[in-house]
């Protein structure tokens, strides 16, 4: 009696709920495990960002080259750096061949110092030596016709020159004919008898002697017709020579350049053809990439910000851009006129940044730095440090 009556205290009616008795939980104990592990490790991330923090703070307060987060304004004002690349006054030249053909042989190697002049790249001649045969031949036709152009002159000169003399010889038949004529009319005043047909006759003959003269002289200006057009035979003659002869001297030239040559004292750098190719007259690449032995510079990238801080003969320090160590001393010796894009050393580089435009600077480097070694190359990318004025 006693136990039904202990089982109906102990358990609730029906449709209540026994708040007394604790309900059974749904989440394993475990998860309670994982929320004090995150924790954990929260606190424990936070505690080693703290650590960090003070260790980079120790270390910028230890090195006060190295600008620190509060100081950081003040060093950028006094110290900074620009990219650039290295290279010589005019730039790298890029030689072609100036006729189309196959390459023959090239002469040149790869860094080889060569002389100005120097043959560089042979290309096959056959057919500009052809032109040239043909240029001598027709020069030497040409020759030939001026030749018998000037002989017509000189034969025109001649002629005229006896034409002349007949001329002369003429007039004195004039002056003859008019003696007879005054003898015979002063007889014919003295009353010395005389026939009248003989004084007819001297007249006559004056007359004659006159015409032969207009007629000599006649002669003369049809000569001197003939060698206004001799004169202009020659002329023309002399053109042709002249023609023919800048042609012999095109073709000449057209041998001569089928050699490549060095056009100052350098090394080729690249070779860029092969012996058999066939080169067109609008090649997509140059030859040969040609450095002329000028001195080394940097063409450095100045962006607009820091523009104000540049100066002529400013003192550098040109680094390499990957390792940071330092390569030669240089100065500033030139800086543009323009805000342009950013140079292009080569085909091969395409820009990637767009229209940004920057300020050249021109940085001759030191001879007595390392600059005359091997770590300083043409088109090496370098950074130019500035340091405080």
């Amino acid at each position: 009696m006693n136990a039904e009556i202990l089982d109906s205290a102990s358990s609730p009616p029906a449709g209540e709920v026994n708040y007394r008795t604790p309900m059974p939980s749904s989440s394993p104990p475990v998860r309670r495990w994982r929320m004090s592990i995150a924790f954990s490790l929260g606190v424990l991330v936070l505690l080693a960002s703290f650590g960090i923090v003070a260790i980079s703070l120790h270390s910028r307060a230890d090195h006060p080259s190295v600008p620190s987060i509060s100081t950081s304004a003040s060093a950028d004002e006094t110290r900074w750096y620009s990219l650039g690349y290295v290279d010589i006054e005019g730039g790298v030249t890029p030689l072609y061949p100036l006729q189309v053909g196959r390459v023959k042989s090239i002469e040149a190697r790869e860094n080889k110092r060569v002389k100005a002049g120097e043959p560089l790249l042979y290309l096959e001649n056959t057919v500009p030596l052809l032109k040239v045969r043909q240029a001598e031949h027709d020069l030497e036709g040409a020759r030939k016709q001026q030749a018998v152009a000037q002989a017509g002159v000189e034969e025109a000169n001649r002629q005229i020159e006896a034409q002349k003399i007949a001329i002369l010889a003429a007039r004195k038949k004039v002056d003859m004919a008019r003696i007879l004529l005054d003898k015979q009319k002063r007889f014919e005043r003295q009353g010395i008898e005389g026939d009248k047909e003989t004084v007819q006759a001297a007249q006559i003959a004056v007359e004659q002697a006159e015409t032969a003269v207009r007629g000599e002289e006649a002669k003369l200006a049809v000569m001197k017709a003939a060698k206004r057009k001799a004169e202009e035979l020659a002329a023309a003659a002399e053109a042709l020579v002249e023609g023919k002869q800048a042609q012999l001297e095109e073709a000449r030239r057209a041998v001569d350049e089928c050699i490549v040559c060095a056009p100052v004292d350098g090394r080729p750098l690249r070779i860029l053809v092969t012996v058999g190719e066939t080169l067109g007259a609008n090649p997509r690449q140059p030859a040969i990439q040609f450095a002329a032995d000028r001195p080394l510079l940097v063409r450095a990238e100045v962006e607009q910000e820091f523009a104000g801080r540049v100066r002529l003969d400013q003192k550098v320090i040109v680094e390499d851009n990957i390792t940071g160590e330092k390569l030669a001393d240089g100065k500033v010796a030139r800086l543009a006129l323009w805000y342009a894009p950013r140079r292009t050393f080569s085909a091969e580089i395409v820009p990637l940044n767009g229209d940004n435009r920057t300020l050249e600077c021109i940085i001759n480097l030191d001879d007595s730095s390392s600059a005359k070694s091997a770590k300083v190359r043409i088109g090496q990318r370098v950074r130019v440090r500035f340091p405080p004025n």
